[in-house]
């Protein structure tokens, strides 16, 4: 009898090791992919944010600049500014909610990874299932919202670029 406890026991033991040999391979595509959601955050937290704040003053100092001193070059330059600055107006909060979740998650899938290698799940995949599910939906919806908003940001980087400092330098003189 003692024989089939031992056999028991070293089969229980490598079902065990392989579950958290699995669920330490699952955790840790959680991370690659946040990993890889995270190297895209090609601003700073509030640069956006800063960027709009900015432009809101310039757009408010240009609402008083001499008509007759706005050239039919700097018009145009004023307008692709404000198309810009209604961009980062809308999509700056949403840049800074994707870096946070991003955060968030960051926490979310270290504490799961060290449930996973302390053993946690080696006798309960259907809850680290439900844990995994959860944090790759998660992850998911957090890679389509930055591609919306990176999308939205890249596509009128080079115009920013480009006027910034023709406009702000003209909002500073035309009064």
């Amino acid at each position: 009898m003692p024989v089939f406890i031992i056999f028991l026991s070293a089969c229980g033991g490598n079902q065990v090791s392989e579950n958290r040999a699995e669920c330490i391979t699952l955790a840790d595509s959680l991370k690659w992919s946040l990993q890889q959601i995270r190297s895209r955050f090609d601003y700073k937290i509030n640069e956006i944010d800063e960027r709009r704040h900015e432009m809101d003053s310039v757009l408010q100092w240009l609402k008083f600049a001499d008509d007759n001193k706005i050239t039919t070059e700097m018009r145009s330059q004023i307008l692709q500014y404000n198309t810009v600055y209604r961009i980062y107006k809308d999509f700056a909060p949403k840049y800074k909610e994707c870096v946070l979740k991003a955060e968030e998650l960051f926490y979310e899938i270290k504490a799961v990874d060290k449930q996973v290698k302390d053993g946690v799940f080696d006798n309960d995949l259907p809850s680290f299932g439900k844990e995994y599910r959860l944090l790759h939906g998660q992850l998911s919806m957090l890679n389509m919202k930055l591609d919306e908003v990176l999308g939205r940001l890249n596509a009128v980087e080079p115009t920013y670029r480009r006027i910034v400092g023709p406009v702000e330098d003209f909002a500073e003189t035309a009064h």
